[in-house]
This record gives C-alpha cells, sequence and structure tokens, in this order.
C-alpha cells in the first residue's frame, strides 16, 4: 500500500514542474525518495487516471527512455488540498 507521505511527495515533485515537464522515473524516484516498486505501481495507477501521460525518448546508447508527463487533469486532482 502507498503512504499518503509518499503520494504527497511525487505530487510535489510533478507540480513542481511546467505544463510541458518531462519527468523521467529515475529522476522522479530519487526526488520524491521512492523505491521502484512503490513509484510505477502508482505512475501505472496515474496514467490509467488520465493524470499523467507517458512517451518514450528515441533510442540512445542505453536503449530508450520512458518519461512522464503531468496533464492538466492531474494538476487539478493533485493540487487538491
Amino acid at each position: 500500500m502507498r503512504s499518503t507521505r509518499e503520494v504527497r511527495r511525487l505530487a510535489a515533485v510533478l507540480l513542481a514542474g511546467d505544463a510541458d515537464s518531462r519527468f523521467y522515473g529515475e529522476d522522479l524516484r530519487e526526488a520524491a525518495h521512492m523505491h521502484s516498486n512503490r513509484l510505477y505501481p502508482l505512475l501505472t495507477l496515474w496514467l490509467e487516471r488520465g493524470w499523467v501521460t507517458d512517451g518514450w525518448d528515441g533510442p540512445s546508447l542505453d536503449g530508450s527512455k520512458r518519461y512522464y508527463v503531468l496533464t492538466d487533469v492531474g494538476r487539478r486532482e493533485l493540487d487538491k488540498p
């Protein structure tokens, strides 16, 4: 189960960006101080709710990197007190 504290930390990281900010999973994990096993299920839930969208950066030496972008709906939902 995800703690409210983890949700708030991840929300704060995403809300700190502007409307076009892309966030990589590893960066979110570090900034929100979350373990991957807790971060990715939460991101999956938020994808299903339409709070974030995702995409892939093109191929690189390390392979493609997945990124997440906070949607307007997500910004409204996560910015609620």
